[in-house]
């Protein structure tokens, strides 16, 4: 199957490390309980983090991984919503997001950042729809200049991987730095944690 549903400061030395178990680093109180799963705008994320986690979920499974990242990175949690949702039909779905690979078009998205430029890092999170990201995130990076930005990208996918997502991300963001993605398969993202963890500490950002 192409389609994948969704059940799915800046140094070259900077890396990002968990030092300790999870459970420490709540005992410690260094890691931030999980607010809401939807969107935050930017202008009030609290805490002034430059880390963005910025992602595309339709059924949750990509939310889930974002919010994994998000409890261990500390980074400002925005989802990356449409204007015109796509249709609740899974195969409907499918043949919207295939109409608009084929067109090439850049669905409008409403989601909104005050201040993308306090952002040196972003996570950029999507299922694989069509080998690739969903055209919603085509438009995201096209709204918000990723320059000088260190992009890690993650997806949750139904077989295909990553894709050709990575290959998409460096063209439509040749001024950014893209470091190695995680692909996670939509049924297991319950039970990612240690994935998750093992990318990150794996990252140089």
């Amino acid at each position: 199957m192409t389609f994948s549903n969704d059940h799915t400061v800046h140094t070259s030395s900077r890396r990002l490390f968990l030092k300790y178990s999870l459970a420490g680093a709540f005992a410690l109180g260094t890691v931030p309980l999980l607010g809401s799963a939807g969107a935050v705008s930017a202008a009030s994320a609290a805490g002034g983090s430059n880390i963005l986690i910025a992602y595309f979920s339709r059924s949750g499974n990509t939310r889930t991984i974002a919010e994994m990242i998000q409890q261990r990175t500390g980074g400002d949690l925005v989802q990356i919503q449409t204007v015109k949702p796509y249709p609740d039909s899974y195969e409907d779905c499918v043949e919207m997001a295939r109409q608009e690979q084929r067109a090439n078009a850049y669905p409008e998205i409403s989601t909104v950042i005050a201040d993308i430029s306090k952002y040196t890092t972003v996570f950029l999170g999507y299922p694989n729809w069509w080998g690739t990201m969903p055209r919603a995130v085509f438009t995201f990076l096209k709204a918000y200049p990723m320059e000088g930005k260190t992009i890690a990208p993650f997806c949750t996918h139904g077989g295909s991987a990553l894709g050709s997502s990575e290959g998409d991300i460096r063209r439509l963001c040749p001024k950014a730095r893209l470091v190695k993605g995680l692909a996670v398969r939509g049924g297991s993202v319950r039970s990612a944690g240690k994935t998750v963890d093992s990318w990150l500490q794996s990252i140089v950002l």
